[in-house]
C-alpha cells in the first residue's frame, strides 16, 4: 500500500469515533472552548466546528496562539469545562490543565503523536488523531478531521467540504507530480462534487484568478515569482497587452484570469513560462472551486481562499483569518487585500534584492545560509523563503536556511530538501536532537517538518551551525564522517 492509499476500515473507525465526539458535543449545553495554533488548516477546521455549534445554539470562545506565543499563559485565565485542542503536539499542550479532572479535553491533530514521557491522563482524552487508527498522516489535515465531526452535528456537513478541501491543500497532501490532492480528501472531494458545493477544472494556478484583474493576480504574484512583472503594475499591463489579451471586457470591467478564453489561457502560459527560472510544473493544474462563493469572491477558487487565509496570519489577522472562514463578506476583503499589498509588496522587494546580488546565500557543502540583517523581516520571511523554494530561485537539493537577527534575538528559518526528508534525514530531527541535547537552550521550534524556525541564542549560533553541518555530513558520508 502506498502512502497515499488507506485501510477504509482504518478511515470507518476514524469517522466513527470522529462522530462520537460529535454526540459528546451536541449532549453539551455549555461554551465550548476551542484552543488552535495559528496556520490556515487549524482555523479553517475551527471554522467549522464553531460553525455547527452556533446551528446548535451552543455557545464557543476561540483563541488562537502564535507560534510565538506560550500556550499556558494563554488560557491560564480560562475556566471552561470543554476544551478542543487544534493542531498542537503533546509538550506544547497546558499539562496542568489537562490533568484537571474537572475538564473534558478533545485533541484534534492528524499526526498528534501519545508521549507517554508527559505525565497527563491520556485515556480521559479524546484523541483524534490519523495514526491513532494506523493511517498515514498525509491523508487528511485537521480540516478534514472537523469535516467528519461535522458530519454528526450537522444533516448539512457537505457544505464545509471546501474548508475541509482548504486545509489539505494547506498541508501539502497533494501528489507531488500532477498536484492533485491524495487520501481521504478524495472521498471529501467526491461528496463535495456530488452535492453541488465543489467543481474540480484544470487551469493557470495563480492566487487572485478568480477575483483580482489580471495584470494585479500576476502583479501579487509571489508563488510563482515571475522576475520582472511581479510587484510591478505597469509591467503586468504592458505584459498582457503585449500577449494580444483584451485586460477588460464588453462593458469596461476587468477580466479575471479565469475568464479567459482556451486560446488566450495558452498565450499567457506561454508568456510566463518564458519568464520562469526553474520548475514550471506548478504553473497549471488542479483547480478546486467551491461553487457556493460569489464568482469573483476570493474564496472561491480555494486556492486563493487559503492563500488569503495565510497572509492573514502572517500579519497575525488572526480573528480577520477566522470571520472569512465563518462567512463574514462585510468590506473585509478590500481591508485585508489593502494589507496584503503592503505585505506582498515587502516580500516582493527582498526577493528581488536576492535574485540582484546572488552572494546573499552562502552556499556550503551540506546547506544554504542566507544572513543579511538590512533587509529581511521576520514577517515577510516565510512568504519570502517559500516564493524563493517554490518559484526555484534558490535550489533545493540541500537545506535552506534563512537567519534574521531582531532585537538582540535570533531567528533561523529552515526549508528541508525533499531529497533529504525522502531518505529520511530530517533537518527538523537533527534542530529538535540539538535542542534535547543543549546544544539549543530555551527554545522552541515551531512550524511544519518541511518548513519550520528557532530561536538561537547569539553565543549559541556557531556551534548550532557547526553541529548542524555534522549531523547532515553525518547522514551523507555515514558513522566515519564525524571522526574526522
Amino acid at each position: 500500500m502506498s502512502k497515499e492509499e488507506f485501510s477504509f476500515e482504518n478511515y470507518s473507525k476514524l469517522k466513527e469515533e470522529s462522530v462520537k465526539v460529535a454526540e459528546f458535543l451536541k449532549k453539551n449545553e455549555k461554551t465550548v472552548a476551542i484552543i488552535a495554533k495559528a496556520h490556515p488548516d487549524n482555523i479553517s477546521a475551527s471554522g467549522i466546528i464553531i460553525s455547527c455549534l452556533r446551528k446548535l445554539e451552543t455557545g464557543s470562545h476561540t483563541i488562537i496562539i502564535s507560534n510565538f506565543e506560550n500556550i499556558e499563559d494563554r488560557v491560564k485565565k480560562t475556566n471552561y469545562s470543554i476544551y478542543v485542542f487544534i493542531g498542537f503536539e503533546a509538550k506544547e499542550l497546558p499539562n496542568k490543565l489537562l490533568k484537571d479532572e474537572n475538564k473534558n479535553i478533545v485533541l484534534i491533530e492528524h499526526s498528534f503523536t501519545i508521549d507517554k514521557r508527559i505525565k497527563i491522563p491520556w485515556e480521559n482524552i479524546q484523541i483524534l488523531s490519523l495514526k491513532s487508527f494506523e493511517l498515514a498522516g498525509n491523508l487528511l489535515s485537521n480540516s478534514g478531521i472537523a469535516y467528519l465531526i461535522a458530519s454528526g452535528l450537522d444533516d448539512d456537513y457537505y457544505k464545509y467540504a471546501g474548508l475541509a478541501i482548504l486545509g489539505g491543500l494547506s498541508k501539502k497532501q497533494i501528489n507531488q507530480k500532477n498536484q492533485k490532492l491524495v487520501g481521504i480528501n478524495l472521498l471529501i472531494l467526491e461528496e463535495g462534487k456530488e452535492n453541488k458545493v465543489l467543481r474540480e477544472t484544470t487551469g493557470t494556478r495563480i492566487p487572485g484568478r478568480e477575483s483580482q484583474p489580471i495584470h494585479l493576480a500576476l502583479k501579487y504574484s509571489n508563488n510563482p515569482f515571475f522576475p520582472g512583472l511581479t510587484g510591478n503594475e505597469s509591467a503586468c499591463t504592458s505584459f498582457v497587452s503585449k500577449l494580444g489579451i483584451a485586460m477588460k471586457d464588453q462593458d469596461g470591467n476587468y477580466r479575471t484570469i479565469s475568464a479567459l478564453t482556451s486560446e488566450e489561457t495558452i498565450k499567457l502560459n506561454d508568456g510566463l513560462v518564458s519568464l520562469l527560472m526553474g520548475d514550471i510544473s506548478n504553473l497549471r493544474g488542479p483547480i478546486y472551486i467551491l461553487e457556493t462563493e460569489t464568482i469573483k469572491d476570493q474564496t472561491r477558487n480555494i486556492e486563493e481562499y487559503l492563500w488569503l487565509l495565510d497572509g492573514a496570519i502572517q500579519l497575525q489577522k488572526y480573528g480577520l483569518a477566522l470571520a472569512i472562514v465563518l462567512g463574514d463578506r462585510e468590506n473585509l476583503f478590500d481591508k485585508l487585500i489593502r494589507e496584503l499589498s503592503n505585505y506582498h509588496g515587502k516580500a516582493t522587494t527582498i526577493i528581488e534584492e536576492i535574485i540582484k546580488n546572488p552572494e546573499i546565500t552562502e552556499d556550503l557543502q551540506y546547506y544554504r545560509l542566507m544572513r543579511n540583517q538590512d533587509f529581511f523581516e521576520l514577517e515577510s520571511a516565510p512568504l519570502v523563503i517559500k516564493a524563493l523554494v517554490d518559484s526555484n530561485i534558490i535550489p533545493i537539493e540541500k537545506p535552506l536556511i534563512l537567519h534574521i537577527k531582531e532585537n538582540s534575538a535570533n531567528y533561523l528559518f529552515v526549508h528541508d530538501s525533499p531529497s533529504h526528508m525522502k531518505k529520511g534525514y530530517l533537518s527538523f530531527q537533527i534542530f529538535q536532537d540539538l535542542r534535547n541535547k543543549g546544544v539549543i537552550k530555551e527554545s522552541t521550534i515551531r512550524g511544519d517538518i518541511d518548513f519550520f524556525y528557532t530561536t538561537i541564542k547569539e553565543e549559541e549560533m556557531e556551534l548550532v551551525l557547526k553541529e548542524l553541518e555534522n549531523a547532515l555530513a553525518y547522514h551523507h558520508k555515514g558513522k566515519d564522517s564525524d571522526k574526522n
